[in-house]
């Protein structure tokens, strides 16, 4: 569980950071890079997000068989 928890932790600080950055290019005046920066960092976000909910499903599904396989015995 820690593990899950610190690569959490480093992919929320990775999207700070980007958008951050895209948000400092865009009061620079490099629009372009700045919002794309700022959609890459959205787009990474969610689909972590994403990723460890599926993680948890599949965990979830995986300890259910595993209780049965239990009960047939």
């Amino acid at each position: 569980m820690r593990e899950d928890f610190d690569q959490l932790l480093f992919g929320l600080a990775g999207v700070i950071f980007l958008e951050g950055l895209g948000i400092a290019l865009d009061v620079v005046g490099q629009y372009a890079i700045g919002s794309v920066l700022i959609v890459i960092a959205t787009v990474w976000i969610l689909s972590i997000y994403f990723f460890m909910k599926y993680i948890e499903k599949k965990d979830s599904e995986n300890e259910e068989n595993e209780d049965n396989s239990y009960n047939n015995f």
